[in-house]
């Protein structure tokens, strides 16, 4: 027989690794927060009890053996007693039965796993996340402390009076435990459970004078707290940042709107793998970025951070995309041309009724900055033209119909 070499067999992809890594933040992060879920006592103990309701279920005579829905103490087992479910109808507690009992001495941990311990309970970095809040971009830390490692101790007891039902379920425990501890997931962290000792306290003559069998499976579970309030969130400190830009004739056009205000039109072609696009210089003031013509959405399809020359698009636009960038370039926010003469930017939506191609904005217009119909962008004199106060839409605009949006934004 021929064996496959070893080069020839791919255990793990690392799509594969990356995967299973995202998938086991999903399942401890399942409250949409960027922190850890957080694991208190109570979660351990249910953590305990559905390990054995899932793993440890014992068949008797065509039924599953009922298991007591909750993690007792030795002061409430009276009380479980008398509320028993399975009880008969003298009230004593049928047979057979398996309950869980948590010892309340709570010991200091040993998990493996968070054995080298950080002294003083001081916190460290968990995740750095990304903010934005409409002009600045910026990130919070998030740190919490190490986790404190805990050692609970359970109890579960099977109460029968039939031997083979012990035979049954010592089969299934001792399967379970083969290699001595077992692992069950508390909000998605794997906490291991070691078993450490069976005992037996039959045989019980008390009740209806029958004897019953009662066997004892001590367990200790490895687990770990991890308690939101230790959590911290800081915005982190602000850095800045150094770039250098270059242009590529080929792949980059600029025209002027208006000679005597700095006012411009830059025209970039994606590569395909570029997301940030720079126009060489800083912007002022952003009027508008469109992909081959249609107008795209601001902390939607970009990011513009405020006086910086850098748009970056969320999505990386294809090879050979036309991005047209419009904005003002200069010193202040106040528009002045060269002869010192203040202008006013101004910009009005109108409603397309059919066969209306002209648009009065009520302004004598100085120049004009952008025009779309219906979100896509429309060049001077090729989709528009102006004269006074009037915009006028050129042929062909058959594909317009009632009620479409055109926006005008000028100078005035």
């Amino acid at each position: 027989m021929t064996y496959p070499r070893k080069n020839d067999i791919s255990v793990y992809t690392q799509k594969e690794i990356l995967d299973r890594r995202q998938e086991l933040l999903d399942r401890i992060t399942k409250s949409d927060s960027y922190m850890p879920d957080p694991v208190l006592h109570d979660d351990l103990d249910m953590g305990m009890l559905e390990f054995v309701k899932t793993n440890l279920k014992v068949i008797s005579n065509g039924e599953q053996i009922p298991i007591i829905p909750k993690i007792l103490t030795i002061q409430r087992w009276s009380e479980i007693s008398n509320n028993w479910t399975f009880a008969d109808e003298d009230g004593n507690m049928k047979v057979p039965f398996i309950g869980i009992i948590r010892r309340p001495d709570v010991q200091p941990g040993t998990n493996p796993v968070i054995q080298r311990t950080i002294p003083d309970r001081r916190t460290f970095h968990y995740a750095t996340v990304p903010t934005w809040n409409g002009t600045q971009m910026g990130a919070d830390v998030y740190k919490m402390p190490q986790p404190v490692a805990i050692d609970i101790s359970f109890e579960v007891t099977l109460v029968c009076n039939q031997f083979r039902d012990l035979n049954r379920f010592n089969k299934i425990v001792l399967q379970k435990f083969s290699s001595r501890q077992a692992y069950t997931t508390v909000k998605g962290h794997y906490i291991p459970i070691v078993m450490d000792k069976i005992s037996d306290s039959s045989p019980i003559d008390a009740l209806e004078n029958r004897r019953f069998y009662v066997q004892t499976y001590d367990f200790t579970m490895l687990g770990f707290l991890i308690d939101p309030e230790e959590f911290e969130v800081k915005p982190a400190i602000s850095r800045l940042f150094l770039l250098h830009e270059f242009i590529d004739t080929k792949n980059y056009e600029k025209k002027f709107i208006n000679s005597t205000i700095d006012i411009k039109t830059v025209v970039i072609t994606a590569d395909g793998t570029q997301t940030v696009f720079s126009v060489g210089e800083k912007i002022t003031q952003l009027f508008i970025v469109s992909k081959n013509g249609q107008v795209q959405r601001p902390d939607i399809d970009y990011f513009w951070l405020g006086q910086t020359s850098r748009i970056t698009f969320v999505i990386a636009p294809s090879p050979g995309d036309k991005i047209m960038i419009s904005y003002y370039a200069g010193r202040s926010n106040v528009f002045q041309d060269a002869y010192g003469n203040l202008l006013h930017f101004e910009y009005q939506n109108f409603t397309y009724n059919e066969g209306d191609y002209t648009f009065d904005v009520g302004d004598v217009i100085n120049s004009v900055i952008y025009v779309t119909a219906n979100g896509l962008v429309q060049i001077e004199d090729v989709g528009y033209t102006f004269t006074g106060s009037i915009v006028t839409l050129l042929d062909p605009y058959s594909q317009l119909i009632d009620q479409d949006s055109i926006i005008i934004a000028y100078l005035r």
